[in-house]
């Protein structure tokens, strides 16, 4: 939640109920907001990212709306 989109009024709310919280409860979410603040997608999965963003964008590669109609697809290539 982003400090310019948090209305003053529930701001100050949640700085409240902040401050009233004790302090392993406070250590606590400080934490959860740090993992969060601090997630980043790894090497590999930003590799796995560029290459569905490929995918995508080859019309050359067959692409499917319906599981059935994909699952046939997948069966007449394995029996062939």
């Amino acid at each position: 939640m982003s400090r310019a989109t948090l209305e003053p009024t529930k701001r100050k709310e949640l700085y409240r109920r902040f401050r009233n919280l004790s302090e392993g409860n406070a250590a606590r979410v400080l934490g959860s907001v740090e993992a969060l603040e601090e997630e980043r997608p790894g090497d590999e999965t930003l590799a796995a990212l560029r290459e569905a963003d490929a995918i995508a964008r080859d019309p050359s590669v067959r692409g499917f709306t319906d599981v059935v109609e994909m699952m046939e697809s997948i069966l007449r290539d394995v029996r062939s």
